[in-house]
């Protein structure tokens, strides 16, 4: 039997993400041989299993606050987090694409994330904890990477699966563009196709061009979703849609 306090990073992650699968809490954590073991677990922790499509045992959400509750006595600095419910179904593909990306960033020898805020995270802080983040333009996740001399280094991250239209991506980079933190290519763009891929560096050119933003190849970094993978030497799943 698993610790309570392991039993709680597990609720901790799923509460983050908003939405997993079993294999996406056991390739995260690595510490179990057993699907059925992670199962029970999250069944007994009161997290919501629902049938979709052919993902083998389904997805995994919270949908009752209390849940949320059990979280307080581990994680003293731990924010409110909303129930969505089935909200979070409209984009299960983007949320499992998310889940990809962190636990291959987590567990990577090439970098080393030392705090993670996910979507979730950050819809939960109040305001004056956001630094600046808008409800209306909340990254998919923002990250931390620990330095050789100790110091930290933010990233934020955007997972691309689909174009947006144009006038929204224009709001978006020049959102980034304005912000202080913002440098060194350090808003990475994970596209789902080489082609999103251009459009977005074309955006970013005609933005440049147009005075709207700084410069090109100062603040976005924009890679295909295979690119990343290649990175950071991942092997996808056989049968695993993103």
């Amino acid at each position: 039997m698993k610790s309570p306090f392991m039993r709680m990073k597990v609720l901790r992650f799923v509460a983050e993400q908003g939405v997993v699968r079993v294999s996406d809490v056991m390739d995260y954590f690595r510490r179990w041989d057993s699907e059925h073991a992670v199962r029970v677990m999250m069944n007994e922790l009161g997290i919501r299993h629902q049938q979709y499509g052919d993902f083998k045992y389904g997805i995994w959400f919270i949908d009752d606050k209390k849940i949320f509750e059990l979280l307080k006595p581990y994680y003293k600095d731990i924010p409110d987090f909303k129930v969505r419910g089935t909200s979070l179904l409209t984009k299960v593909a983007h949320s499992l694409g998310i889940n990809h990306i962190r636990i291959i960033l987590e567990n990577s020898e090439k970098i080393r994330v030392v705090k993670w805020w996910s979507e979730e995270y950050l819809r939960a802080l109040p305001p004056f904890r956001r630094d600046g983040i808008s409800m209306h333009k909340i990254p998919d996740a923002i990250f931390w990477h620990l330095r050789k001399d100790g110091s930290k280094q933010k990233f934020f991250l955007e997972y691309e699966r689909s174009l947006k239209a144009p006038k929204r991506y224009a709001a978006i980079f020049q959102f980034y563009d304005k912000r202080h933190d913002v440098k060194n290519n350090n808003v990475i763009y994970i596209c789902e196709t080489d082609s999103i891929k251009v459009k977005l560096e074309k955006t970013e050119n005609e933005l440049t061009k147009g005075g709207k933003i700084k410069g090109s190849g100062l603040n976005f970094k924009f890679v295909t979703l295979d690119e990343f993978n290649k990175a950071y030497s991942v092997t996808q799943k056989k049968g695993e849609t993103k």
